[in-house]
């Protein structure tokens, strides 16, 4: 087992493999132990005992630290080609085919020049850092294919990309652990949004079409509203991400996405690249040239024989049977091979339903003494019966409200000063920081958002901040008027349930203002940016479960004793039973033991893993799932290793198995 990092490092973090990882030599490193078993969020822990490095050393180090960077920036990516993360180059390791070599030129043909960037150093949002052979950006669906075909021929990985969220680390290249170069297909060009019809009930999304975008366009030239409100929203993750990872949110009437309806590309055993399209459209049997030609798609361009469904089918009557069931997770394999895919086939349009904008809302903020009567509330109220529901019913207990608090008031500030679009481009910078050739890079963002929190005052009113001073858990609960009369109905079903209770043992805020409103929704919108914020600014560790219970569970997991707790941070889509749980830890504690036998506790109780966020390379996905993603992609050639399926060509054990060298078996260990 690896030893504890070392103050100052990433810490933190992680998981979600079966048992121990294997012995690895210290060469092997980080990296090696993430590709050995899945982990979950690291966050980066500002120092040790001392509670974090000073700002005069973090300035002083940094300064001697950007000379040397910047002289070594172009031999380090050198290196990066040359050698595995690891530390050591295989000595079968295969060079770069001329085909390879030749790819980015070939590719470059097809697209362009400026589209086409070679040895790209990329950086997720959350997890995952990787250089790719090129990074290519098709402009239509007929380049992104020929691209597609261009990869398989020269025998790369692929990696399909939108907004290059990597929440779990799936978007960007693993290159200690691919046995191929890897090209990243990032599909964001192809963001043409095309209402079906001329009220806007259904929509088809290409591939690169941002959720933001959806969204923006739907209210404002038809009132409706899409079909996910994300927490990483800000980033306008693309349409087809939220598809391909089966991505959740927080308006509970709407299940997670999902769509029987789309047109997608595999890569089939013979190397040969397939289109298939389940669209349902009158094309005329060239489906690429005919959306490429559209701005809008009329009722008459629908095939009338086709019935399948847009979105999660009656959701609202499954969410509301409190039965043994899992509402939604990553691993289930229902639906079309796009749906819940991460990135083994390549998405090139969906279908989605819309939704009316309810006529007028209601947010409410509600304050219980305990879980038990939270849940209570959940299933009396918010899911009281599929006619009569909440639109979104979220859940935060007593630590993660401190530590957003703590954390989070700058970020709040940020957004409620410039909406939620600038949010995405300062955290390109963010990234940006993180990256850079200098010691302490990747706490640079947490530590100064950390220093900058403590001039602003409280994000919540002071009704708000009162009552989460007074009670342990609390519910933020929008109510929403579809037809007529659900508002007034959800209203009488609270104030029922509130009487029934005795007197002090509920208490709720309505946020009657647009400010209150407005502050309410992004103190939760926040909670995972600040949870970072606050184990760095407090010189901690993090750990990030992201978990789905069955409907009927009502209690937390019991968590092991051995690996002691300073805060357990819980945030949850409560109506749908999904959590978000962050874990602060002391800096001598060993995470990286702590986080297997977190997961089995959760696994024991019904739990399953991941809920929203995707397998990626931090989950183990089960064999039903893994057997699946092979039979999409059976070469190999699609994001090679997620949710814990082999990272070589044919999905072979080890890079090393043609030749039986001696690293055969070290590298079967940690594959």
């Amino acid at each position: 087992m690896a030893s504890k990092l070392a103050a100052g490092t990433l810490r933190g973090v992680v998981s979600s493999g079966h048992g121990r990882l294997p012995a690895i030599t210290a060469g092997a490193g980080a990296a090696r132990r993430a590709a050995a078993t899945p982990t979950v969020e690291e966050v980066p822990s500002a120092g040790a005992k001392s509670g974090g490095y000073s700002l005069g050393a973090l300035v002083a180090v940094g300064a001697v630290g950007v000379l040397g960077g910047v002289v070594l920036e172009k031999q380090d990516a050198r290196v990066r080609q040359l050698a595995r993360t690891s530390g050591f180059r295989a000595c079968c390791e295969t060079p770069m085919t001329e085909a390879q070599k030749n790819l980015a030129g070939k590719l470059a043909g097809i697209v362009g020049n400026g589209n086409v960037k070679k040895n790209a150093d990329m950086k997720g949002s959350r997890l995952g850092r990787g250089t790719a052979l090129c990074l290519v950006k098709p402009g239509s669906m007929k380049e992104a294919i020929e691209v597609l075909k261009a990869c398989v021929a020269a025998d790369v990985a692929v990696i399909p990309q939108g907004a290059n969220t990597a929440l779990t680390g799936a978007s960007v290249p693993r290159n200690a652990e691919c046995d191929r170069p890897t090209v990243v297909l990032n599909l964001r060009r192809l963001d043409k949004i095309l209402p079906i019809g001329p009220d806007g009930q259904h929509v088809l999304c290409f591939a690169g079409a941002g959720i933001f975008d959806l969204q923006d366009k739907l209210k404002k030239d038809f009132n409706r509203d899409s079909h996910s409100v994300l927490g990483s929203i800000f980033l306008n993750p693309s349409v087809a991400a939220g598809v391909a990872f089966g991505s959740g949110g927080t308006q509970i009437r709407k299940g997670p996405v999902f769509t029987q309806r789309a047109l997608w590309c595999r890569v089939l055993p013979n190397g040969e690249v397939e289109l298939i399209n389940t669209l349902g459209l009158k094309d005329g049997g060239d489906v690429l040239s005919f959306l490429e030609s559209r701005t809008a798609l009329s009722t008459d361009d629908v095939d009338p024989a086709c019935k399948d469904p847009a979105s999660f089918p009656e959701y609202y009557k499954t969410i509301t049977q409190i039965d043994g069931k899992v509402a939604r997770y990553n691993a289930d394999t229902f639906g079309i091979d796009p749906n819940r895919s991460e990135g083994k086939v390549m998405i090139l349009a969906t279908i989605h339903d819309t939704w009316p904008i309810p006529q007028k809302a209601k947010t409410v903020w509600v304050s219980v003494k305990d879980l038990a009567t939270a849940h209570a509330l959940k299933r009396e109220v918010c899911l009281s019966s599929p006619g009569t529901m909440a639109r979104s019913c979220e859940y935060m207990n007593r630590e993660i409200y401190e530590a957003t608090d703590l954390g989070g008031r700058l970020c709040v500030k940020v957004i409620d000063l410039l909406g939620m679009r600038p949010i995405g481009y300062l955290w390109e910078v963010k990234r940006f920081v993180e990256t850079l050739p200098i010691p302490f890079a990747s706490i640079i963002p947490e530590k100064f958002m950390w220093w900058f929190n403590n001039l602003f005052p409280a994000s919540l009113p002071k009704a708000l901040r009162d009552l989460g001073d007074e009670f342990d858990h609390h519910m933020l609960i929008d109510f929403a008027e579809y037809s007529q009369g659900e508002v007034d109905a959800l209203q009488a079903l609270l104030d029922k349930f509130v009487a029934s209770k005795p007197e002090g043992h509920v208490k709720y805020h309505v946020c009657g203002d647009p400010h209150t409103q407005t502050r309410a929704n992004l103190f939760r919108f926040v909670m995972a940016i600040a949870f970072r914020v606050y184990c760095t600014g407090k010189g901690m560790q993090g750990l990030s479960i992201d978990y789905a219970m069955p409907k009927n569970f009502s209690e937390y997991p019991t968590l092991p004793g051995q690996y002691p707790i300073a805060k357990r941070c819980v945030y949850s889509h409560f109506g749908c039973n999904v959590y978000h749980e962050d874990l602060v830890f002391g800096p001598d504690v060993d995470v990286e033991e702590a986080k297997h036998v977190i997961k089995h506790a959760i696994e024991d109780v019904g739990g399953k893993l991941p809920a929203e966020h995707g397998h990626g390379t931090e989950y183990h996905a089960p064999a039903t799932t893994q057997k699946r993603w092979m039979n999409m992609d059976p070469l190999n050639v699609m994001n090679p290793g997620v949710g814990g399926t082999a990272y070589n060509r044919n999905y072979a054990s080890s890079p090393c198995h043609a030749c039986a060298c001696a690293h055969t078996g070290n590298l079967a260990a940690v594959h």
